[in-house]
């Protein structure tokens, strides 16, 4: 039995202005919390006595992280190295053009599998890994990876969207069928940041998912994967980790008569988000007829100021439920069943990419694919909001 502990998808270094802008303390809160959320997993690997860390791509945001990232990982890597946890890593599509030997050797221990050298064998398990080389590849890496070791249980690493994921583009795309019929015992995935977990005995394929996740598009992340590699299928064990949560609380204030009726509310709501030993950024969706939601965040603020571990990312307006006619009704349907078509997304992606582009590079950082629901969906919302006041006037 050997049991490895599967992350992917750190993103050290991520942009995150935008928040900053918005919430300088959560800005600083977030910047820290990729760097403890990945100390964290190394606690865990050396706590647990994995026989191996796997690390399935993006472990930086970008292919030119700054000296200090770069520092931060070799000084974590080294803590598990020096604790007998080899690492195996990947390059994923942020950082496939990094060099990670530009500063010399990674140390001993630590594996980062490409097309030069795809196989690494550790104890009876062959791991096998493809890195990106470039930032986008639209073919499938699979026909390129090794095939099995014989006599040993074989591990294969891949970034990749598989089928396709919402939210994400198709980077080095690959049929589940296809992956599982490969003849490899485990695949440790990265790229998409929901986890889950496919079997088809006796094949068991693992996203661990983000570890920290960055924004509220990736509320589904903050889990790494547990996998015990024995006879028969692998068994596999998920763990919550990071170090801040986000969350969105519903509010409606439409029977506060005064603005201490809204702070009494604004105080109960934002307590209930605390979480005990996790920062949690909050947003506020406010139902309102008559108390502005600038005037809400700023209370929302003064309240926040004596509640430890909870920070405002924003307030927004929802409408409030009222009966709106059929031709109503039918167009907020129709506009739900157009995002999950191949052709609108597709069409978003490009405009998303054509603005991050025209836009200041302190703000772009939202506008990345794992926000283009979010951004989707508040743009319905907004839609809605309107086709709401038309409807009570």
């Amino acid at each position: 039995m050997m049991r490895f502990l599967v992350s992917a998808d750190i993103h050290l270094g991520s942009p995150i202005q935008s928040v900053a802008l918005r919430n300088p303390d959560l800005g600083d809160r977030l910047k820290r919390a990729s760097r403890d959320t990945f100390a964290e997993i190394i606690d865990l690997a050396i706590s647990e006595h994995v026989d191996a860390l796997v690390l399935a791509g993006d472990i930086f945001d970008n292919d030119h992280p700054d000296l200090k990232s770069r520092a931060f990982l070799i000084a974590q890597l080294s803590r598990v190295s020096e604790a007998g946890v080899p690492a195996v890593l990947i390059r994923g599509n942020h950082d496939a053009l990094l060099d990670h030997r530009a500063h010399g050797d990674l140390g001993p221990n630590i594996h980062l599998l490409h097309k030069g050298a795809p196989t690494v064998e550790i104890g009876d398990v062959a791991f096998h890994g493809l890195s990106f080389d470039a930032a986008h590849v639209a073919q499938s890496f699979l026909p390129d990876y090794p095939q099995p070791v014989p006599g040993k249980r074989n591990v294969g690493l891949m970034h990749t969207s598989l089928g396709g994921a919402p939210g994400h583009d198709p980077y080095a795309p690959c049929a589940e069928r296809d992956l599982m019929a490969h003849g490899f015992d485990l695949w440790c995935l990265g790229h998409i940041h929901a986890p889950f977990e496919r079997v088809d005995e006796p094949v068991l394929a693992v996203m661990p998912g983000i570890p920290q996740p960055r924004h509220f598009g990736e509320r589904k992340g903050g889990t790494v994967t547990l996998v015990s590699l024995g006879e028969g299928t692998p068994e596999f064990e998920r763990r919550a980790i990071g170090h801040l949560g986000f969350s969105e609380c519903a509010l409606d204030l439409r029977a506060c008569s005064d603005q201490q009726e809204v702070l009494r509310s604004l105080r109960d709501a934002l307590l209930s988000a605390q979480v005990p030993g996790r920062d949690m950024a909050v947003r506020l969706l406010v139902t309102s007829d008559r108390h502005g939601t600038d005037l809400v965040a700023e209370l929302a603020t003064e309240v926040l100021d004596s509640i430890d571990g909870v920070f405002l990312d924003k307030v927004r307006s929802t409408p409030p439920p009222r009966k709106l006619g059929a031709e109503t009704d039918d167009l907020v349907r129709l506009m739900h069943d157009e995002l999950v078509e191949d052709g609108f997304r597709q069409a978003a992606m490009q405009q998303l990419e054509e603005l991050r582009l025209a836009l200041p590079s302190e703000i772009t950082d939202e506008l990345d694919e794992d926000g283009l629901d979010v951004l989707l969906e508040e743009a319905i919302a907004e839609v809605s909001l309107t086709l709401h006041a038309g409807a009570a006037q």
